[in-house]
């Protein structure tokens, strides 16, 4: 048997974006969010992607510990969302596209920045002006160039970006896939949740740098609220439960 036929039973190989390896954290990462990537627009849940640790393993060549900490690394930056049903014993994948985009947009902003101080320690590059005299033969060719520098120009550097400040409710805050999927994970109402937290903000002048992120902490205090209250034992009124959870978030 020679390599070749060897290779067709070991499998088919995957593809795998090269260049998400920085922002997303590593290859491992990169190759473990284009694999998710691949199988999202084919999966039959609202939830995401369903996968096995095995059947992940089976298809990328990543171990389970390798994939925990692939998992790590793309949840911290935000472009993986994972919903785990634990009755159900099943995990769930689903890809954040609103934030891959931002991710993906900072990075270039990144490169840019960067090819551009690159260019701003060479100013003799855009300052030189070449005249050059070529002379050819049958057998070869000599250049001989003359280079004289006559203009500068003085280069500019790109003020720094100015950090974001905190701001009250913006008029067009509303909810997001994010959000649904946190609310689904919680088991509570993303529409109701949504008009407790601005009134919430509003009617005590409350201020975030990130609104999404803020809503994310609400619902997961509603949540988990939700779940420490199961207890038919105690009974609290609506009032009394609306206090609580205005209580864990100015915590």
């Amino acid at each position: 048997m020679n390599a070749s036929e060897i290779l067709k039973l070991i499998g088919r190989p995957i593809a795998y974006y090269p260049k998400l390896a920085k922002p997303l954290g590593g290859v491992n990462p990169a190759v473990l969010f284009s694999q998710l990537f691949y199988w999202q627009d084919k999966a039959t849940s609202d939830l995401g992607v369903y996968k096995t640790r095995d059947e992940i393993e089976d298809e990328t060549g990543l171990s389970h510990n390798e994939q925990r900490t692939a998992i790590k690394k793309l949840c911290k930056r935000g472009v993986l969302i994972v919903i785990e049903k634990r009755l159900e014993h099943k995990t769930f994948y689903k890809i954040d596209n609103e934030k891959v985009n931002q991710v993906l947009s900072d990075f270039a902003i990144s490169i840019t920045q960067s090819s551009r101080q690159l260019d701003s320690s060479h100013p003799e590059l855009y300052n030189v002006d070449a005249e050059m005299t070529t002379k050819s033969s049958s057998l070869d060719q000599e250049i001989t160039t003359k280079t004289t520098t006559e203009n500068t120009t003085n280069i500019i550097a790109e003020k720094p970006q100015k950090p974001k400040r905190a701001c009250q409710l913006p008029d067009n805050f509303k909810t997001n896939e994010h959000h649904r999927c946190i609310a689904l994970n919680e088991n509570i109402d993303l529409d109701t949740e949504f008009i407790k937290f601005k009134d919430y903000c509003l009617a005590n002048g409350k201020k975030y740098i990130d609104w999404n992120a803020a809503f994310n902490n609400w619902l997961r205090n509603a949540g988990g609220y939700k779940k420490s209250n199961k207890s038919p034992s105690k009974f609290m009124t609506l009032a009394e439960r609306n206090r609580a959870v205005l209580e864990s978030m100015r915590s």
